[in-house]
């Protein structure tokens, strides 16, 4: 048996050899770290981040940070206060415990110092599916106005941490060009047109176009207009409505608008102002369910001379008056129910009937001007559901609205026409331009389906 020497070490070839090893790997992080620039990797300039950039990073890290085990992937939940609630009230009705809700409430709470919320939106992760407890909450986000929102995230040491990002706005033109599918709403929205966008184009052409009928999916439209964007792309703010242009029924109509006399105004391409004398539809969106002529009444049972046009279209939708003039009448009218009449120049008047209720100030002796407001569709008097009863009257006699021969709008001449072709060819640059970017980021789309 070989003696022990307590004088002599034993040999460990272990720990000699992770010494080694461990010498050779730290000798190679410093090569890496201090090599000579011709054997280190290109540099490569990268741009620095936008705001917006940033705070998606920021987001992201979070809820990196933030998965646990069994806890699924955070998700987004937007959260109303109800009347009387506190904010940590509304933050707990998303499942979080009460400490968590505390802490992101009292700081959001510090920083509106009082000011009401009405609603937010709440990053939570919650747990996976047969697992109890509360859900975690990665943090709250709160829009303080139209380019500022507030923010109470978790950071990595798990303190909620408050910060405000304000986007930069700029202010842009706006191309808005395709084709319909079918909703001319849903398909102007799908191109970057907003609602109020929407609205004044279909208003626009409600003297000439009934859109239920006459615009057919495929058809093309284009919406020039100004707007106020945020770096993230959202519009905060519209401005006018400078072109409009829908093809329907084969056929193209372009609106330009102009001012005279400090008055915008919108005209056809050879200067000649569109604004109808009377509006061909004066609820927007609305289904011509009855014509003019003879019918069979619905409720009377025989056939009975039917003076107007009836509209289809949900009770308290908006009523417009179809032109400028005074209202001669604003009462409740037998059958009619509650019925408005307008007297308008040349010895045209025009009626509105089964109205459930007056728009702001209808009354009579009140002038009103084309496409404002005077009722709302209802189903009052002899009526078997909510539509709208329009009549027209030229001379104390009712006339067919569709077949009216209303006086047409007027034409610009000398000076203003001048004026109105040099506004005119630049919108149309405009237009050309807007065009072709949409045209090549649709081809851009369809090459980036076909690849994938």
């Amino acid at each position: 048996m070989a003696q022990f020497d307590p004088r002599r070490q034993p040999l460990r070839f272990a720990p000699h050899l992770l010494t080694a090893c461990a010498a050779v790997a730290v000798a190679g992080l410093i090569w890496k770290v201090y090599a000579p620039a011709h054997a280190a990797a290109p540099a490569v300039d990268l741009p620095p981040l936008d705001p917006a950039a940033v705070s998606a990073l920021e987001a992201k890290a979070f809820a990196v940070a933030e998965t646990r085990p069994g806890l699924a992937p955070p998700e987004n939940v937007e959260v109303k206060v109800r009347p009387g609630e506190s904010i940590e009230q509304a933050v707990r009705r998303v499942g979080v415990s009460p400490d968590d809700a505390a802490a992101a409430a009292g700081a959001l709470a510090r920083a509106l110092g009082g000011a009401p919320v009405r609603a937010f939106d709440a990053a939570v992760a919650r747990p996976r599916e047969g697992r109890g407890g509360s859900a975690r909450l990665i943090g709250l986000t709160l829009r303080t106005g139209p380019a500022t929102t507030l923010t109470v995230s978790r950071s990595f040491d798990g303190a909620m941490k408050l910060r405000e990002l304000e986007e930069e706005v700029t202010s842009e033109i706006k191309v808005a060009h395709g084709l319909v599918n079918d909703s001319l709403r849903e398909s102007a929205t799908a191109v970057g047109a907003t609602p109020v966008v929407v609205n004044r184009f279909v208003k626009l052409y409600a003297h000439k176009l009934d859109f239920n009928r006459d615009v057919k999916s495929g058809d093309r439209f284009t919406m020039v207009f100004e707007r106020d964007v945020t770096e993230s792309g959202r519009t905060i703010k519209i401005g006018d409505l400078m072109y409009a242009e829908i093809e329907a029924r084969g056929k193209p109509s372009r609106l330009y608008r102009f001012e005279r006399n400090g008055k915008a105004e919108y005209f056809d391409e050879t200067g000649k102002n569109i604004r109808g004398f009377l509006l061909r539809t004066p609820v927007d969106g609305a289904r011509m369910s009855s014509g003019f002529g003879m019918r069979r009444h619905p409720i009377l049972g025989y056939a009975k001379m039917h003076q107007g046009i009836d509209f289809a279209a949900g009770s308290g939708t908006p009523i417009l008056a179809a032109g400028d003039g005074v209202v001669i009448e604003a009462r409740r009218w037998g059958g009619y129910g509650n019925w408005v009449r307008i007297r308008h120049s040349g010895g045209w008047e025009t009626g509105y009937a089964h109205l459930s209720r007056y728009g702001k100030g209808i009354k009579a002796g009140q002038r009103v001007s084309q496409g404002q407001v005077i009722g709302y569709v209802g189903s009052t008097g002899r009526s078997t559901g909510p539509h709208l009863h329009h009549e027209v009257w030229f001379k104390g006699k009712r006339v067919n609205p569709k077949g009216a021969k209303v006086p047409q709008g007027t034409i610009l001449t000398g000076g203003e026409l001048v004026a109105f072709k040099a506004q005119k060819a630049k919108i149309d640059a405009l237009v050309r331009k807007g065009v072709q970017e949409t045209h090549m980021a649709s081809a851009d789309k369809a090459g980036l389906r076909d690849a994938g």
